[in-house]
């Protein structure tokens, strides 16, 4: 402390710093999900269908722990559960070296890694950053989330080398145990709140909060249950379910659909890779875009930005129209999920139970994400093509764009 004092180094930017690392290694497994299926049909013949239900199961599992992690949250901290995350994520991905069936898989992945893993990092450090950041909360959540988009352009490229080269069992142990060290380290840097190490957000310091008028009425926190009686919030909800139904269907199976066009692996897993890369400025972007501009108009453009681009893989054939699909999807794809704690923050104030909230938008997500993951698996099983899967993603992008359009207009907060 004595140190961040002298250089003038606010804690924020640390805590930014960490949640940066954790966002990017916390998802190494579940960023890189199409990688595993091609190596998993071959090794062991399972169909595509059974294999994404695991994509799948993961976020059913987690619905449950989604809610339970913001609550915990809010009333506890966050270190403590990153720490449990953390030898849940390192030891299901060890284990998931050690499989011999299908519901090893399921177990180990949808539970483990996928479920009660990932939530405590999906749900906790998104509504940790506004808490921090008073000032320039637009441009810390745009790093934060840019940094997720590095997760599969490092993870999803290095899992297709080592299991072509090493083989799924050495992959897995090494890997495992990497991330499960890296976790535990960087969650020890995470506090849940200014007040927790002495200090104000980041900013704060340059707009102070008037003291209350003698006698005036204090205002009390707004509480889960008023907010859960507003259209609002469940209008923001369907719309992170509909956007996660669309995109996941490209994310769990696009690495699939490139070599079933006769892509070979490794250059189809770049594929990934260009979509996370490419969302690294979409997530950086519409993030200082909702602080400006609001949920209506970035939840809009970056549903249709993530929809429309879905035409071009009905006539891919070749690497190069892949990699043209990957660019222009993650210039879009990414801004979907990224404004919504800001959004959030915008539209219910800050005296809300913020984490709460975002938990019950994540099951939207969660909810999307397994329906998503699980469709474009089973409906290839069922047509022996990917097409079908092609058109629920187009369709359903779409149907997001009129509750987009319903949400509150904007309005600029006063000096």
């Amino acid at each position: 402390m004595a140190y961040l004092k002298q250089h003038k180094l606010h804690y924020a930017w640390i805590i930014l710093g960490a949640a940066c690392i954790l966002n990017i290694v916390s998802r190494a497994d579940s960023a890189s999900f199409g990688v595993f299926i091609d190596p998993l049909v071959a090794t062991f013949g399972w169909k595509r269908g059974d294999i994404s239900f695991a994509y799948s199961l993961a976020f059913i599992i987690g619905l449950p722990a989604v809610v339970l992690m913001g609550w915990l949250g809010d009333r506890y901290g966050a270190r403590m559960l990153m720490l449990g995350a953390s030898i849940l994520i390192g030891t299901g991905t060890v284990l998931l070296g050690t499989i011999t069936e299908l519901w090893h898989f399921y177990l180990f992945y949808g539970f483990f890694v996928g479920s009660l893993g990932h939530a405590a990092f999906s749900v906790l450090l998104p509504v940790i950053m506004t808490r921090w950041f008073y000032r320039n909360m637009g441009i810390a959540l745009g790093l934060y989330w840019a940094s997720q988009g590095l997760g599969p352009v490092i993870f999803a490229p290095l899992f297709r080398w080592m299991l072509e080269t090493r083989g799924w069992q050495n992959t897995f142990m090494v890997i495992g145990v990497v991330v499960g060290l890296i976790l535990a380290f960087f969650s020890l840097f995470i506090y849940n709140r200014p007040s927790d190490k002495g200090l104000t957000a980041y900013g704060a310091e340059d707009n102070p909060e008037k003291p209350p008028v003698p006698g005036a009425a204090v205002v009390a926190p707004v509480r889960l249950r008023e907010i859960l009686r507003q259209k609002t919030v469940w209008k923001l909800m369907s719309i992170h379910h509909i956007g996660c139904v669309a995109h996941a269907v490209i994310l769990a199976h696009v690495v699939s659909m490139a070599t079933f066009k006769g892509i070979p692996g490794l250059e189809a897993a770049g594929v990934l890779a260009t979509i996370a890369g490419t969302s690294v400025i979409s997530r950086f972007a519409f993030s200082v875009l909702a602080e400006r501009l609001g949920g209506r108009t970035v939840l809009t453009v970056s549903l249709l930005g993530q929809s429309l681009p879905v035409i071009i893989l009905f006539f891919a054939t070749d690497a190069w129209a892949f990699y043209l699909f990957a660019v222009i999807f993650g210039l879009c794809y990414g801004g979907e999920m990224v404004g919504f704690p800001i959004i959030n923050r915008q539209l219910f104030g800050a005296k809300a139970p913020l984490g709460s909230i975002y938990s019950f938008e994540m099951l939207g997500a969660s909810t999307g994400m397994a329906l998503g993951g699980w469709l474009g698996g089973g409906l290839f099983d069922m047509t022996g093509d990917y097409t079908w899967s092609l058109t629920a993603s187009l369709v359903i992008g779409c149907l997001g764009l009129p509750l987009a359009l319903a949400l509150p207009r904007h309005k600029k907060a006063g000096p």
